[in-house]
Protein backbone atom coordinates (compact mmCIF):
# COMPACT_ATOMS: atom_id res chain seq x y z
CA UNK A 1 0.00 0.00 0.00
CA UNK A 2 1.49 3.06 -0.68
CA UNK A 3 1.67 6.57 1.45
CA UNK A 4 -1.50 8.91 1.20
CA UNK A 5 0.46 11.72 -1.24
CA UNK A 6 -3.00 14.11 -0.51
CA UNK A 7 -5.73 15.32 1.37
CA UNK A 8 -8.92 16.30 -0.50
CA UNK A 9 -11.40 19.24 1.25
CA UNK A 10 -14.38 18.20 -0.34
CA UNK A 11 -15.54 14.45 -0.70
CA UNK A 12 -14.18 13.01 -4.19
CA UNK A 13 -17.43 13.21 -7.28
CA UNK A 14 -16.74 9.84 -7.72
CA UNK A 15 -14.62 7.20 -10.05
CA UNK A 16 -13.85 6.34 -13.29
CA UNK A 17 -16.66 3.96 -14.14
CA UNK A 18 -18.50 4.22 -11.17
CA UNK A 19 -22.96 4.85 -11.40
CA UNK A 20 -23.25 8.61 -11.86
CA UNK A 21 -26.76 8.65 -10.24
CA UNK A 22 -29.57 5.47 -9.26
CA UNK A 23 -31.78 6.39 -12.28
CA UNK A 24 -32.54 3.56 -14.37
CA UNK A 25 -30.08 1.49 -15.73
CA UNK A 26 -30.59 -0.95 -18.57
CA UNK A 27 -28.60 -4.42 -18.66
CA UNK A 28 -27.71 -5.66 -22.23
CA UNK A 29 -29.75 -9.17 -21.86
CA UNK A 30 -28.63 -12.49 -24.01
CA UNK A 31 -28.89 -16.02 -22.77
CA UNK A 32 -27.40 -15.78 -19.73
CA UNK A 33 -24.16 -14.33 -19.43
CA UNK A 34 -21.52 -12.37 -20.51
CA UNK A 35 -17.75 -13.12 -19.98
CA UNK A 36 -14.70 -11.00 -21.16
CA UNK A 37 -12.85 -11.80 -23.87
CA UNK A 38 -9.67 -13.44 -24.62
CA UNK A 39 -7.50 -10.35 -23.55
CA UNK A 40 -9.85 -9.29 -20.86
CA UNK A 41 -11.81 -6.05 -20.69
CA UNK A 42 -10.95 -2.22 -18.32
CA UNK A 43 -14.02 -1.63 -15.94
CA UNK A 44 -15.13 1.98 -16.92
CA UNK A 45 -15.09 1.19 -20.93
CA UNK A 46 -17.71 0.31 -24.07
CA UNK A 47 -17.34 -2.78 -24.94
CA UNK A 48 -18.56 -4.73 -28.18
CA UNK A 49 -20.33 -7.98 -27.69
CA UNK A 50 -19.86 -11.58 -30.10
CA UNK A 51 -23.46 -13.35 -29.43
CA UNK A 52 -21.87 -16.45 -30.62
CA UNK A 53 -19.50 -17.15 -27.84
CA UNK A 54 -21.37 -14.36 -25.24
CA UNK A 55 -17.97 -12.56 -24.59
CA UNK A 56 -17.38 -8.76 -24.64
CA UNK A 57 -14.24 -7.39 -25.95
CA UNK A 58 -12.76 -3.59 -25.88
CA UNK A 59 -12.54 -3.54 -29.63
CA UNK A 60 -14.71 -3.82 -31.97
CA UNK A 61 -16.84 -1.62 -34.95
CA UNK A 62 -19.90 0.13 -35.34
CA UNK A 63 -21.36 1.61 -32.22
CA UNK A 64 -20.66 -0.09 -28.85
CA UNK A 65 -23.08 -2.66 -27.42
CA UNK A 66 -22.68 -1.15 -24.09
CA UNK A 67 -20.63 -0.13 -21.21
CA UNK A 68 -19.16 -2.10 -18.27
CA UNK A 69 -19.01 -0.29 -15.11
CA UNK A 70 -16.81 -0.72 -12.01
CA UNK A 71 -18.40 -2.68 -9.76
CA UNK A 72 -15.31 -4.05 -7.81
CA UNK A 73 -14.51 -7.05 -10.56
CA UNK A 74 -10.83 -5.64 -11.18
CA UNK A 75 -8.20 -7.77 -9.86
CA UNK A 76 -4.65 -6.93 -9.39
CA UNK A 77 -2.40 -8.57 -12.14
CA UNK A 78 1.02 -7.91 -11.45
CA UNK A 79 3.27 -8.04 -8.47
CA UNK A 80 2.51 -5.38 -6.06
CA UNK A 81 0.15 -4.00 -8.04
CA UNK A 82 -2.11 -1.97 -5.89
CA UNK A 83 -5.24 -1.56 -7.74
CA UNK A 84 -6.61 -2.31 -11.12
CA UNK A 85 -9.85 -1.84 -13.60
CA UNK A 86 -8.80 -5.34 -15.75
CA UNK A 87 -11.09 -7.82 -16.02
CA UNK A 88 -9.38 -11.01 -16.56
CA UNK A 89 -10.57 -13.16 -19.68
CA UNK A 90 -13.67 -15.58 -18.43
CA UNK A 91 -14.78 -13.83 -15.46
CA UNK A 92 -18.30 -12.40 -15.35
CA UNK A 93 -19.35 -8.95 -16.53
CA UNK A 94 -22.73 -7.05 -16.80
CA UNK A 95 -23.33 -4.83 -19.77
CA UNK A 96 -25.14 -1.67 -19.34
CA UNK A 97 -26.90 -0.78 -22.42
CA UNK A 98 -28.05 2.73 -21.37
CA UNK A 99 -27.74 4.04 -18.07
CA UNK A 100 -25.15 7.20 -16.01
CA UNK A 101 -21.90 6.78 -15.90
CA UNK A 102 -18.71 8.64 -14.28
CA UNK A 103 -15.82 8.64 -16.73
CA UNK A 104 -12.20 10.70 -16.43
CA UNK A 105 -11.76 12.39 -19.54
CA UNK A 106 -8.42 11.71 -21.43
CA UNK A 107 -5.50 13.66 -22.28
CA UNK A 108 -6.46 14.33 -25.24
CA UNK A 109 -9.70 15.83 -25.45
CA UNK A 110 -9.29 18.97 -24.26
CA UNK A 111 -12.89 20.17 -23.01
CA UNK A 112 -16.21 18.69 -23.71
CA UNK A 113 -20.23 20.73 -23.15
CA UNK A 114 -22.97 18.99 -22.13
CA UNK A 115 -25.17 17.50 -24.27
CA UNK A 116 -21.91 16.75 -26.74
CA UNK A 117 -21.95 13.41 -27.81
CA UNK A 118 -19.38 10.44 -26.66
CA UNK A 119 -16.88 9.25 -28.82
CA UNK A 120 -15.15 6.11 -28.17
CA UNK A 121 -12.35 4.26 -29.63
CA UNK A 122 -12.68 1.28 -31.92
CA UNK A 123 -9.59 0.08 -30.49
CA UNK A 124 -9.50 -0.12 -27.13
CA UNK A 125 -13.26 0.89 -25.99
CA UNK A 126 -11.89 4.45 -24.22
CA UNK A 127 -13.20 7.54 -24.28
CA UNK A 128 -11.99 9.32 -27.21
CA UNK A 129 -11.62 12.92 -29.33
CA UNK A 130 -13.18 11.09 -32.41
CA UNK A 131 -11.46 10.77 -35.78
CA UNK A 132 -10.60 8.16 -38.20
CA UNK A 133 -10.51 5.10 -35.09
CA UNK A 134 -13.30 6.02 -32.94
CA UNK A 135 -17.02 5.87 -33.11
CA UNK A 136 -20.04 7.70 -31.82
CA UNK A 137 -22.15 6.27 -28.72
CA UNK A 138 -25.07 6.71 -27.87
CA UNK A 139 -24.26 8.59 -24.97
CA UNK A 140 -24.07 12.34 -24.32
CA UNK A 141 -22.13 14.19 -21.60
CA UNK A 142 -24.29 15.99 -18.74
CA UNK A 143 -21.78 18.65 -18.19
CA UNK A 144 -18.72 20.53 -19.62
CA UNK A 145 -15.82 19.47 -18.34
CA UNK A 146 -11.74 19.51 -19.26
CA UNK A 147 -9.05 17.28 -19.75
CA UNK A 148 -8.58 14.62 -16.54
CA UNK A 149 -12.14 15.69 -14.76
CA UNK A 150 -14.21 13.77 -13.68
CA UNK A 151 -17.78 14.24 -16.15
CA UNK A 152 -21.29 12.25 -16.49
CA UNK A 153 -21.73 10.50 -19.18
CA UNK A 154 -25.75 9.49 -19.87
CA UNK A 155 -27.77 7.70 -22.49
CA UNK A 156 -30.74 9.53 -21.30
CA UNK A 157 -30.48 12.73 -22.62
Amino acid sequence: MSFQSKVNLVPAKGWHGDFASTNVRVSLLNNGYYQAGEEGILAGSFVWVDEETNTVSNKGTGSPDGFVARELTGIPGQYLEEHSMKIPSGFMVSVFEKGEFLIMLPKEVSEVKRGDVVNVSTSTGAVSLGGSKSVQTAYKYVASAKSGEIVAISAWI
